[in-house]
């Protein structure tokens, strides 16, 4: 979700030792199954030791977020404050201490959470979100068409099992001349903007393109509008227009007349130019090890062959690479 979008300034001193690490290094990649809420990703995932509970994963958000009544069920310690920066401005938000917080058996340990009042009414049953903050930790494979993500610590057998463009993925945003961190940022070209350079965040939590700037053509249908909740869990509602870009291209592979949505009126100072939803693609392989995405993998069929997947569920879908056509 399009939500708490730039790098937090903590209010008190937060501890970020060593204890705040992934366990699980070396082993085989960490599987599990997820649902689409709003095509969105809904996981179950523990926190110390209790659950499961229903988490959206956010690849957009720096901050791992949790619902106000689910930290006090589970009695987590403050950790202090922090100031989270919306589309609609700063909001002061209380931090949670958590020994452990775990999705497909897959730990970070000593995680603080941001915690916010109702965010279960957003989404039917969920109880907050995986930020970048927890997803850092580990290279990902993102399924859309299974409804599965295969993830593992650090550079493993999902990047010598997939193949496909490498493109250069950066994990940090530019706003007011200041770094972002816990970003996904990648590279693409808009024909109507000129075929300039875009800066696009890689986005799960939101399920459309959304332009922080106007196409130089016209909206899908004339003078229509609705709203679309920009600011996310704490921002607001903004109005958007439809409109077409001809041809958006990333890296090698090119999308044909996809339908974008451009907020009206005057856009808050943003790090990055836009949104790119990872529900664009029939799957997509994140590395934070490596910093570079691969959109739309396949399988290495050689290697496939001489390692086999330590289950026989556990292999990766083979999926075609997507050169002009948009997802089916």
């Amino acid at each position: 979700m399009p939500s708490l979008r730039l790098s937090r300034r903590l209010l008190a001193l937060v501890s970020f030792c060593l204890s705040n690490l992934p366990s699980g290094i070396g082993q085989e990649p960490f599987r599990v199954k997820f649902r689409v809420v709003r095509d969105m990703i809904v996981v179950p995932v523990t926190i110390n030791g209790a659950g499961p509970f229903d988490f959206l994963v956010d690849t957009g958000s720096t901050d791992t977020i949790i619902d106000r009544k689910l930290a006090e069920e589970l009695h987590l310690p403050s950790a202090g404050t922090m100031i989270l920066e919306t589309a609609e401005g700063k909001a002061a938000t209380p931090l949670a201490q958590t020994d452990s917080l775990s999705m497909g058996g897959a730990t970070v340990r000593g995680l603080n959470l941001g915690v916010v009042n109702h965010y279960a009414n957003l989404l039917s049953n969920v109880r907050g979100s995986l930020g970048e903050d927890f997803l850092r930790s580990f290279d990902l494979l993102i399924d859309n068409r299974r409804h599965l993500i295969q993830f593992e610590s650090g550079t493993g057998s999902l990047a010598d099992r997939l193949t496909g463009e490498h493109l250069p993925l950066s994990v940090n945003g530019l706003y007011e001349q200041e770094l972002t961190h816990n970003r996904l940022v990648v590279v693409g070209r808009i024909f109507e903007l000129g075929n300039k350079d875009v800066k696009l965040l890689l986005d799960s939590g939101t399920p459309s393109i959304v332009l922080f700037t106007t196409l130089n053509t016209s909206t899908l249908v004339s003078g229509a509008s609705f709203s679309y909740s920009l600011g996310g869990i704490l921002g607001r509602g903004s109005l958007v227009d439809p409109q077409v870009a001809r041809f958006l291209q990333l890296g090698e592979k090119a999308f044909i007349d996809l339908t974008v949505f451009v907020p009206r009126g005057k856009i808050p100072p943003m790090d990055v130019d836009g949104l790119l939803p990872t529900a664009l693609f029939r799957s997509i392989f994140i590395s934070h090890s490596g910093k570079f995405v691969i959109l739309d993998p396949s399988t290495n069929a050689a290697l496939g062959q001489s390692k086999p997947a330590p289950h026989p569920d556990a292999d990766i879908s083979v999926v075609r690479s997507l050169q002009t056509e948009s997802r089916e």
